[in-house]
């Protein structure tokens, strides 16, 4: 079989009167990457005037959509301005409960609406008396939930005080993940002295605040149970909630600012190219370079 001979050809760089390779227009590397910087230094130029002429509407709703992502933010951090406001009103409270004195009429008043009706736990789905059904709820969840662990390899690191136990544990070498006010397995419940007050915040037509509050001795206040911990572990998990929300938004922001910055890029000014078609509305008129791009091809 006689072999097919190629005809020669000679190199597509800028001044070169070489031959090129085989299975190449260039001689060497060199001739083509001075071909492409020309090709850069003609059309480049030209792309940046039509870019900065005609408004991009890609461009505009991103503007549009980083607008309402700060919106959401400065109200997410609103929010847990007002939250951290929430919990040291709360510790105002419980610090004013501790400066009082029982009353013995509430505990009597307390003792009159006590009632013999029972129901099952939802945990353990025994049958328990309803004047006891918090305290023993509260510690049989905490019993079974202290079975189960809650960790990741990393720290939490967040500003103010942290809402999680962060309980490093050597074995799995993990961070408790927990509320830290409701960790059963690494946090336990103060010791509440015998004249201490119930200190819950009494209300009427269910939500408005009447500015008293429980006068009980802590210790058999079955109605208001750990009142002070529900309270911190709302709050506590609201901020949560409102730290994954601005975790989203910065993401949200951040894939919005990298598009933006790639689409004025050299490689989407050189591939892409915008047309006016609405004769209403022209486009500016673009003085253009009178030198014609080199067209070849690769």
């Amino acid at each position: 079989m006689l072999a097919v001979s190629q005809e020669a050809i000679q190199c597509y760089g800028p001044r070169c009167i070489e031959r090129a390779r085989e299975g190449s227009k260039y001689c060497s590397d060199n001739c083509g990457l001075k071909l492409a910087t020309n090709r850069l230094f003609q059309i480049l130029p030209q792309r940046i005037q039509h870019w900065q002429a005609a408004s991009s509407i890609a461009e505009e709703n991103n503007r549009n959509i980083l607008e309402a992502i700060r919106e959401n933010q400065q109200e997410a951090k609103n929010h847990l301005v007002q939250l951290d406001l929430r919990h040291k009103n709360l510790d105002a409270l419980i610090e004013r409960a501790k400066n009082a004195t029982i009353d013995p009429d509430a505990e009597n008043a307390q003792d009159e609406e006590e009632t013999e009706m029972s129901m099952y736990c939802i945990t353990c789905g025994h049958e328990i008396n309803c004047r006891t059904a918090l305290r023993h709820m509260e510690k049989c969840f905490a019993k079974y939930e202290s079975q189960t662990s809650f960790g990741s390899i990393y720290r939490t690191r967040i500003e103010g005080n942290s809402m999680f136990c962060d309980f490093f544990n050597p074995q799995s070498m993990t961070y408790c993940k927990r509320l830290k006010v409701m960790c059963p397995e690494h946090g336990k419940d103060p010791r509440v002295a015998e004249d201490e007050v119930c200190g819950f915040p009494l209300v009427e037509d269910v939500f408005r605040e009447t500015g008293e509050f429980c006068r009980c001795q802590k210790r058999k206040c079955n109605k208001h149970y750990c009142w002070e911990k529900f309270r911190r572990a709302e709050i506590d998990m609201e901020r949560v909630r409102q730290w994954i929300a601005l975790d989203d938004l910065f993401e949200q922001e951040r894939h919005i600012r990298v598009a933006m910055a790639n689409r004025a890029g050299v490689l989407g000014l050189m591939l892409h190219q915008t047309i006016d078609h609405d004769p209403r509305n022209p486009m500016q008129k673009i003085i253009s370079n009178p030198k014609q791009p080199i067209a070849a091809s690769n």
